[in-house]
Parts: C-alpha cells; structure tokens; sequence
C-alpha cells in the first residue's frame, strides 16, 4: 500500500511538472558597443595608419591631418600670450631711471617739434603771399603785352605768330596766378591747421606716456593688462587645442568597424573618420510580456545562447522600458492586455568578444 502511495505521488508531481508553464524564451540581436572617431577641426589627410578590421588601443594614431595652418595659429597665438605677459610684468614691476630718461627725452623733441611746426607757419604764409605778388606781376605782365600786340596786330605791325605767343604767354601767366592762389588757400585752411594739430597730439600723447612712466602704472591699467593676458593665454590653448585635433586617435581599445580614407582626401571638421567596435560587452534588446517583466526584472540575470554555435553566455537585466510597445492605446479585454510587452536591455558577459554585431541569440531566465 506504501508503495502504491509512493507510485501515486510522483505521477501527481509528473503531472503538476507537466502542466507547469515552461520558462519564457526570447529572440533578440547581439549589439556592440561602437564609436565614431573624427577630428573637430577637419582637414586634408596626410597618413592613415589603420584599416578596416584591424585592432587597435586607446590612445593610438589612427589618422594624422596636415597641421601647418594650425602650428602657425598656435605659434601665433604663443607669441601674442609672450607679448601680453611681458607687458604685464612692465608695468607690476615699474620702470627704470632709463625708461623715465627717454619718455622725458621723447616728450621734449615732440614738444620741440610742435613748437617750430608753429613757428613756420607765418614764414610759409609769407611765402605764399610773396608768390601771389610776383604770379599777380608776371600775369599784369603777360595781360599789356598781349594788349600791346593786338593793337600792333590790328595795324599789321606784328606778325600773326607774335600775336600768337603774347596770347599763349598770357594764358599761362594766368594759371600760374589762379595755382598760387590755391596753394596759399590750402596752405591757410589744411595744410597749416593739419599740421599744427598732428604735432600737439604727438606731444600730447608723448607728454602722457612719459607721466606714465615717471608716476607708475595704475591699478586699473595693471587689471587691463592682467585681463589681456588672460584672453591671450586662453586663445593660445583654445589653438593647442586644434592643434591636437590634427591627430586622430583611437578613443578606447577595439576593431575597426568601418574606415575609407587615404592620403590627400578632405575631412569635413566634425564628421566622423572611422567607427571603432569597442570591447565592451555586448548587448542585446529583448521583448518580454508584462506578465513576465517583474520576475525578469527581479531576478536580473538572464541565461544567453547564440544561435550561431551554442555557445552560452551569462547575462544581466541593465535596463527595461517605462511604457510598453506594441499595443493599442486603450485595451478592453484581457487577452488584448496581455499583449503588452516592454523592452528590456540586458548586457552579455562575453570576455573573448566572441558575439559579433547581428548575431541572434535566445534568452530565457536564468
């Protein structure tokens, strides 16, 4: 009887374990991890140093770009930061017996320049009047001859070609009075007032700068300084910076997923030189029904197969979706309500980066 009761309880559990839901399978594509390395500046390529397929390691070269406009913008931009410095140190640290000797020695001459600008100009006036005079002499002149000779003329005492040169004498002693009398006009109005007015800003400004450098910098001239240098440095790093885009290196260890480039092409700034399938562990996108979600969730491991060659993998729920898919907006029956599925994410142990992008697997709870 005991042992009939025994035959009965394991039938029953055969039973129950046959009517027992079998675990939920998942279909799903392997993803990797890739990144796609460029330059922020762009360029023309001068070497390529990888090929698609091959290996390479963070850090490493992978294409170098001519970097003869950005040396030379770096380069200016350091001597610009020099320049900037060496003014500031200039004024903190004040100016010498020597300094102070010449500013005083250039203030003086532009003074002394600006005293005899205004001292010519009644000579120049003087000058200008006097060619006046002798231009108004010569035209009066030039005006009775030519009166003379049309007399002479009218009687055939003169030739016709005497009549002609007093006429052509004339004329020109007429211009040269009417160009006298313009350049004495703008000698008065322009040239005198321009120049008086150019040498007192000369002597000003060099009156000011030798007050600068007998009585010290100011505070406000130090901070402008300091603010000048401080633009200068950040303009010498910004063109490092670029010049550091020049070349292109690998961002983490990995294979090159795709790669097209040769010597002399032209990379646009920002576009991407090569894409690089890093070794992080894979992942893949599955679909589980909400009945299903929170055991999955809750467990957070997940037994991976590859469809390829069955090889088994370990892996871990690292992400799942707030809002389901692949449903209508308003469900009235429960059949429609178990259609819902939520996509989860789940990330592969694969240290021999075994599973290659587009690989299907099948996962189940573990």
């Amino acid at each position: 009887m005991n042992v009939a009761r025994r035959v009965s309880g394991a039938l029953l559990c055969c039973a129950f374990a046959a009517c027992a839901p079998a675990a939920p399978r998942y279909s799903g594509t392997v993803q990797t991890e890739s990144i796609a390395v460029g330059s922020q500046v762009g360029g023309r390529v001068v070497a390529t140093y990888i090929a698609a397929g091959s290996r390479v390691r963070r850090g490493e070269v992978v294409v170098r770009l001519d970097a003869a406009q950005l040396t030379a913008q770096r380069d200016e931009a350091a001597a610009a930061a020099g320049q900037a410095a060496q003014r500031l140190a200039e004024l903190v640290n004040g100016s010498t017996a020597d300094d102070v000797a010449k500013a005083r020695a250039l203030s003086a001459q532009a003074q002394a320049q600006y005293r005899q600008t205004v001292a010519q100009a009644p000579p120049q006036t003087a000058a200008a009047d006097a060619a006046i005079r002798d231009a108004s002499a010569a035209a009066d002149l030039a005006r009775l001859t030519l009166t003379r000779m049309q007399a002479l003329a009218a009687t055939g005492d003169v030739a016709r070609q005497s009549l002609d040169q007093a006429r052509s004498a004339d004329a020109q002693a007429q211009a040269r009075l009417a160009q006298a009398r313009a350049d004495a006009a703008a000698l008065v109005t322009a040239t005198l007032p321009g120049e008086r007015r150019s040498a007192g800003a000369a002597a000003a400004a060099q009156q000011a700068a030798y007050r600068t450098v007998r009585d010290g910098a100011r505070a406000e001239d130090i901070a402008q300084a300091q603010a000048q240098l401080a633009n200068a440095q950040a303009a010498q790093r910004y063109a490092e910076a670029r010049l550091r885009e020049a070349e292109i290196v690998a961002p983490a260890d990995g294979v090159i997923e795709s790669f097209a480039l040769h010597p002399g092409d032209l990379l646009a700034a920002n576009a991407p030189a090569a894409i690089v399938d890093t070794f992080a562990d894979p992942y893949v996108y599955i679909y589980a029904a909400q009945s299903d979600l929170a055991a999955l969730v809750r467990s957070g491991r997940v037994r991976v197969v590859s469809d390829t060659d069955g090889a088994a993998y370990d892996g871990v729920v690292e992400a799942h979706d707030r809002n389901a898919q692949f449903t209508p907006q308003n469900t009235e029956t429960a059949d429609q309500r178990a259609e819902l599925v939520y996509g989860v994410k789940v990330r592969i142990h694969d240290p021999k980066h075994a599973l290659l992008s587009g690989t299907t697997i099948t996962a189940s709870p573990a």
